[in-house]
């Protein structure tokens, strides 16, 4: 492991005080060495202390989490349900639907135990508050929901599961300080004392003036916890780990307060945590070790190992300047899948003139390339490959004498390299860790000191020095390709793409574009109806100009040399435009019509008067929506109504009624 790393991931764990719960994880988790870590206890099915204080524990009934701590101590309650103590000592609570998080207020933790907790003060708690009838106490044990309690002056208590609330004293301890621990269940309590020796008092056993007799069960012992009756084993056994590494467990009926029965298989044993009943429970041995006793068969429980590292991007194709996110996880040989924090795992870049790691921990794209990120966290390593295009085309391509030139220094910087003067007059090219020295006119050039021959000599145009782009595929690893029906080059490595036209492109690219719209371009028109222009001016068709968006802009010269363009419309527009008469005339309205100025103004103007003809009405107002003929006396009476309601009637072709 990296030493600054081992340094922030040691002092972390003696100065934090604070929790991360849910799925908030470390690398330390992977790059502390496997033989460094161990199973410091195990509470229930689902909770595991490791010796650096972290936590693994079960959300949701099936996700396995890691909790970083630190953590003294836990204890279980329920199949999901537990509660631990952290090295600041304050509590922490995990349950099914919530991971290990501190809790509010509970500070100065001393002892757990199932649910229950002992503070420094002498006070008990549990989830429903304060044990009320519990003070100065010294020891705490619970099983089978029952609470035992030693107060600081010797007095044992023992919960009355028939009366809530409310404790029984079992017997007055004359020498409480050297009670290491207690262990209840079903109306028992045992109490281990430092000097090995266990003591078992019965609520059904006692003398005949009512007082509780005591029976010393053991006295050699280094650990005891109480289980669950069985079928085969109907008394409620205790378990004691001896100090020969040997577990026995007390027999049934009459022989409840002996220890008749040898677990077989476990031997080094120092420490016992009950699952259900005799059959299934966790122990330790004194290496550190941890085993699974299931039905006289014993299993080696692991210490959760690292299996597999997974690296996710948010794309694999950017465009260059684009940020990536990166994020990892690990698979553990427990089944957990845990974030890394990418920030503390190895980060490798096997062309970082292609790739950084910016700000936040996010990948920058610099040039046009495929670049290999590799993540590492402890003897874990996963890669994934990044392809950097370029989204706009550069402007330096140029054919001479049927060589394909590029711009040696714009290329080269979007490819991430450079172009530098060097010594003598020539160019050093740089493209990572390959070097080359060239200069113009000459076809021979030095590669990484070495002399090399290039297919075409480099040559200055309008003071840029322009290079074969042939050299790119011979000494950079590119792919070219020359586009002849776009005059362009294409340039790749891998999937990563840059197109650098020439010239011509721009105008080849838009002729496609225009196809049939460019038949248009030097046709001369009159404005008849259009946007807010002159009505009747001559304009001349200009350019057709396409845009990105596959839309057009059709641009135009009036007499007077002025410039004038529509809105962005659709091909089918233009065509329109230029056909429909509505907005444009083909033909010159003052020569074909020989009116007097008064009428050419009223029909500027859009006004319709009295005893004008039809052609004049058609250029003030438009088509009608409705035409409709009627002939009375030998006139012809002619009624156009328009979408407004207008209504205009001619009488042999002249307006004589003018409706508004």
């Amino acid at each position: 492991m990296n030493k600054l790393v081992k340094l922030i991931v040691a002092l972390g764990l003696v100065f934090s005080s604070g929790l991360t719960g849910g799925l908030t994880s470390r690398a330390e988790a992977s790059t502390k060495a496997a033989d460094e870590l161990q199973i410091q206890d195990m509470a229930g099915k689902h909770a595991m202390l490791m010796s650096d204080g972290s936590l693994w524990s079960l959300l949701g009934g099936e996700r396995i989490i890691r909790t970083p701590g630190p953590f003294n101590e836990i204890s279980s309650y329920g199949e999901f349900g537990g509660i631990g103590i952290n090295r600041n000592g304050s509590l922490v609570e995990w349950d099914v639907g919530q991971a290990p998080h501190a809790t509010a207020g509970q500070t100065a933790v001393k002892q757990i135990s199932g649910g229950y907790w002992l503070k420094q003060d002498g006070s008990v708690w549990s989830k429903g508050g304060r044990v009320e009838q519990l003070e100065a106490v010294r020891l705490i044990g619970t099983g089978d929901k029952e609470l035992a309690a030693l107060t600081e002056n010797g007095e044992l208590l023992l919960s009355d599961p028939y009366k809530p609330d409310t404790f029984k004293q079992l017997a007055t301890i004359p020498d409480a300080a050297s009670v290491a621990s207690l262990a209840a269940y079903d109306s028992r309590v045992a109490l281990l004392y430092a000097n090995g020796q266990v003591v078992l008092y019965q609520t059904y056993e006692f003398d005949d003036r009512g007082q509780l007799i005591p029976s010393t069960v053991a006295q050699d012992a280094v650990h005891i916890a109480f289980a669950a009756e069985t079928t085969k084993h109907p008394t409620p056994a205790l378990l004691v780990a001896r100090k020969d590494g040997t577990v026995w467990a007390t027999g049934n009926y009459k022989d409840r307060i002996k220890l008749t029965e040898q677990l077989t298989g476990l031997n080094q044993i120092v420490k016992i945590s009950v699952l259900s009943d005799m059959d299934h429970f966790y122990a330790k041995r004194n290496d550190g070790s941890w085993l699974l006793y299931e039905k006289g068969q014993v299993k080696a429980i692991e210490v959760p190992r690292p299996e597999k590292l997974t690296v996710h991007v948010s794309e694999t194709q950017v465009a260059v300047g684009d940020h990536v996110e990166i994020s990892a996880k690990e698979t553990y040989s427990n089944g957990a899948e845990i974030k890394v924090d990418i920030r503390e795992a190895t980060l490798s870049i096997d062309k970082p003139y292609l790739l950084r790691v910016g700000s936040g921990g996010m990948l920058e794209s610099l040039g046009v390339g495929e670049a290999k990120v590799t993540v590492s966290t402890g003897e874990l390593s996963e890669s994934v490959t990044i392809s950097a295009s370029l989204t706009r085309n550069l402007n330096s391509a140029k054919l001479i004498g049927g060589t394909v030139y590029v711009s040696a220094k714009p290329v080269l910087q979007a490819l991430g390299g450079q172009l530098d003067s060097a010594q003598g007059g020539g160019f050093k090219a740089t493209l990572g860790e390959t070097t080359l020295l060239l200069k113009a006119k000459e076809k021979n050039v030095i590669l990484q000191g070495e002399s090399k021959v290039l297919k075409a000599a480099p040559v200055f145009d309008k003071g840029a020095l322009l290079i074969p782009a042939s050299l790119l595929a011979d000494h950079f690893g590119a792919t070219v390709k020359w586009d002849s029906q776009w005059k362009q080059v294409h340039i790749s490595f891998g999937s990563a793409k840059m197109t650098v036209v020439s010239p011509e492109t721009a105008a080849l690219v838009k002729k496609a574009k225009q196809g049939q719209l460019a038949k248009y371009i030097g046709k001369t028109y009159w404005v008849n109806d259009f946007s807010d222009w002159e009505r009747f001016s001559k304009v001349t068709v200009s350019d057709v100009i396409p845009d990105e968006s596959g839309s057009f802009v059709v641009a135009f010269k009036t007499s007077r040399g002025k410039t004038l363009k529509t809105y962005p419309m659709f091909s089918t527009n233009v065509t329109d435009l230029f056909n429909d008469g509505y907005s444009f005339l083909k033909y010159d309205p003052y020569k074909k019509y020989n009116w007097s100025s008064s009428i050419w103004n009223k029909i500027k103007l859009r006004q319709v008067d009295l005893g004008m003809t039809k052609e004049q009405v058609s250029l003030a107002w438009g088509e009608p929506a409705g035409k409709s003929t009627l002939k009375t006396n030998g006139r012809l009476l002619e009624t156009w109504v328009y979408g407004n309601f207008d209504t205009v009637a001619f009488i042999n072709g002249k307006v004589s009624v003018i409706l508004y």
